[in-house]
């Protein structure tokens, strides 16, 4: 049987041990409350408008409205600039500067409302892809991704937090008749930092 420690030991250990842990429960509560939160990105409307043609999404303009939410009480967030691409299936139709260089408030949302159409539409898309839109837009739906990239920092009063690659991706979809369908209206995007 090992020997009992005496009191004298073991107020000691608690008396140091006991600041160490508070200390690092304060750290903890510290980080929680200053460690930045991605940007929030929401789809609400998306259009394509100029269907029928018969040479393509050429002629066809791709409205999209996508707000941008800063959820962090004391943190700016800075936006180097911000790109965004229009795909359907693995082609992508077009591309479009959304946001010059911006600082962000916090708990501020931000309005992109853009439409790519002539020289942003991509005259790549092959007839191929053209007739599996045609039919997709026959059945009803047709699927979108539209995506954004960037770099943004992270600003505080005490601290700036390095460069970050951001990527987003929105998976949205609309009718027949062109326009973006209910149950993607208000959807979140995934948004990924490097």
């Amino acid at each position: 049987m090992p020997p009992k420690r005496p009191f004298s030991y073991r107020l000691i250990s608690a008396i140091v041990l006991t600041p160490i842990f508070a200390i690092g429960i304060i750290f903890f509560i510290l980080w929680l409350s200053l460690r930045p939160h991605h940007p929030k990105f929401h789809v609400h409307e998306l259009s394509v408008q100029g269907l029928g043609h018969t040479n393509g999404f050429v002629n066809a303009n791709i409205a999209f409205n996508v707000t941008v939410r800063n959820p962090n009480r004391r943190v700016l967030i800075y936006y180097e600039s911000m790109r965004g691409s229009v795909y359907y299936k693995d082609q992508r139709l077009g591309v479009i500067p959304v946001l010059e260089s911006y600082f962000q408030e916090p708990k501020y949302t931000t309005v992109m409302h853009h439409v790519l159409s002539g020289s942003t539409m991509m005259a790549t898309t092959n007839n191929r892809r053209w007739i599996e839109f045609e039919n997709d837009r026959m059945r009803g739906a047709v699927n979108f991704n539209l995506r954004f990239k960037s770099t943004i920092k992270y600003k505080n009063s005490m601290w700036d937090k390095g460069d970050h690659h951001m990527r987003v991706t929105c998976n949205t979809a609309v009718g027949g008749d062109g326009m973006i369908l209910s149950n993607y209206k208000g959807k979140r995007c995934h948004v990924h930092t490097s």
